[in-house]
């Protein structure tokens, strides 16, 4: 009966994915056809950043933190961020890291047309093939979520920052309401407070395996949810349990955002005229620890390095 509800709240929005880099017409694709579509892909994230600034988040120019240091971008995708940021806070050696070969080669080919010299590697967050205190700063933005043992990134972050080094991040809490991450089947949103990861997964898996050998791009595997899954593909990390983190860790925090929904911070208020006038309305209610987890978005962060 339980499932029977999911899958109708899973209908009531139901949305296909769009062509990423597992899909055939990629990986079908001949070299130079990929090329393309890889340096696409790297451009239209490096256009998003000149457009809506990571910066806003902040609430200030990052500039005075990043210009002439040696950065990391900690989850760099196919590189078009790192490279805007590169450019933007003049960075003296700019990294990126990410776990996936294409997203990697992806990023090299960016950096290269834009004449940027940058450093990318495929790498796990939890064990950085960096020394000791190499960088002055780390930028992370919308990968904390997704990795596997987010208190020992964070302990592996302070290992390869300078002393007094910077870890800049933004990423989405748990209890966001699309924070499920099952948007290759729905956009409806809420079910993961009222439905347990494994539920929904389950449902997810029925769902794709009736599309039939079309959606075998987009399929999990393995199906079941992994020890650190909390849904798909996310650790479920809340606002409150990363301060329970940045604790345990022995971070000094140098700047804590509270960035209600459509507060100008990020693209949704540019994007969405009502946004910004709402964020007035239910800012008093962010005060409230449950209403905080809900309507406060992205959790963000700038923490110091003791």
């Amino acid at each position: 009966m339980k499932r029977a509800i999911i899958r109708h709240l899973m209908k009531f929005w139901e949305i296909f994915p769009a062509p990423d880099f597992c899909h055939p017409s990629f990986t079908m694709a001949s070299e130079e056809e990929q090329r393309v579509i890889m340096l696409a892909s790297a451009q239209s994230n490096y256009d998003e950043e000149l457009k809506y600034p990571w910066a806003r988040y902040f609430g200030f120019d990052l500039t005075s933190l990043l210009e002439n240091k040696v950065v990391l971008d900690l989850g760099c995708y196919t590189g078009g961020k790192t490279i805007a940021w590169a450019q933007r806070y003049q960075i003296k050696e700019m990294h990126g890291i990410d776990i996936g070969d294409i997203f990697i080669k992806a990023a090299r080919m960016f950096a290269e047309t834009k004449g940027i010299e940058a450093h990318f590697t495929v790498s796990t967050a939890e064990e950085l093939p960096f020394p000791d205190e190499k960088f002055d700063a780390i930028l992370s933005y919308n990968t904390f979520e997704h990795v596997r043992d987010l208190k020992g990134v964070l302990l592996e972050c302070k290992r390869v920052l300078k002393r007094q080094g910077k870890l800049l991040v933004v990423f989405p809490g748990y209890f966001h309401p699309f924070e499920h991450h099952l948007s290759s089947v729905t956009f409806t949103p809420f079910l993961h407070y009222f439905f347990s990861g494994k539920e929904l997964i389950d449902v997810y898996n029925q769902i794709i395996d009736e599309r039939g050998q079309e959606a075998n791009w987009y399929r999990r595997n393995p199906q079941d949810l992994e020890p650190w899954e909390r849904c798909n593909t996310i650790n479920g990390t809340t606002r409150r349990s990363f301060k329970h983190l940045i604790k345990e860790s022995d971070w000094s925090v140098h700047y804590r955002g509270k960035i209600a929904l459509g507060r100008a911070g990020g693209a949704l208020a540019s994007r969405m005229p009502f946004a910004k006038p709402l964020s007035y309305l239910i800012q008093p209610f962010a005060l409230l620890p449950i209403i905080e987890e809900a309507i406060c978005q992205p959790i963000v962060y700038i923490l110091e390095k003791p």
